[in-house]
């Protein structure tokens, strides 16, 4: 996956870990002006466009509005996707390499370029609530932009929080997060968002 693809697909489902946190419209506005920081466990599946192949990983991601995230890849293979403000650095050091780009430029051209500005819901997305079924709410968003990286986005809530969520992008892939263990108002340290790439790494940056 291209780098600008897999920051805005982290970047999307950092806000919406934050917005959709209890069911019907007026809540997730009201959640996304008010709620400033979240920790979350992640489980994730990639599913192929003819549904015979799945990737499967799992970490912890950390959210502090309106400039700050952090993903950590635990399973299969240790990886770090760290917005630190300015710059998102995707730390991979099973192979000794360091990807990033401008934050700017990660978040052109996505969704959540409003969403983490604080933007209504409706300006970036056709906002459908669907029926409810295995005992959770469904929404499903539509992105409004005429170029997409995702065509179809489907959140499933329950009174805790958001529980599931799944993503189809232009090719058919089909990226679902299941999360748990969400804390909103979570606290953290200054430095669990600053990186510095090792000596040594290989560094790639796209801009």
């Amino acid at each position: 996956m291209k780098l600008k693809k897999m920051i805005g697909l982290l970047l999307i489902l950092s806000v919406s870990q934050i917005a959709f946190a209890g069911a019907g419209k007026a809540r997730l506005e009201k959640l996304l002006r008010d709620t400033k920081s979240v920790k979350a466990n992640f489980s994730q599946t990639v599913i192929s466009k003819s549904r015979d192949r799945a990737s499967h990983a799992q970490g912890v991601l950390y959210i502090k509005r309106p400039k700050y995230f952090r993903w950590d890849y635990k399973v299969p293979y240790k990886q770090n996707i760290i917005a630190d403000g300015t710059r998102v650095w995707v730390y991979e050091p099973d192979i000794e390499q360091v990807s990033t780009m401008m934050q700017k430029a990660a978040l052109k051209g996505t969704p959540a370029v409003a969403l983490m500005g604080g933007e209504k819901l409706d300006k970036q997305f056709k906002v459908k609530e669907l029926k409810r079924r295995h005992g959770l709410d469904w929404v499903q968003l539509t992105p409004r932009d005429k170029d997409p990286q995702f065509t179809k986005i489907l959140l499933a809530l329950d009174k805790k929080g958001l529980k599931l969520m799944e993503m189809v992008d232009q090719k058919g892939l089909t990226s679902r997060f299941h999360f748990t263990n969400i804390v909103h108002g979570a606290k953290f340290s200054k430095d669990l968002f600053k990186f510095t790439p090792p000596e040594g790494y290989d560094l790639f940056s796209s801009e």
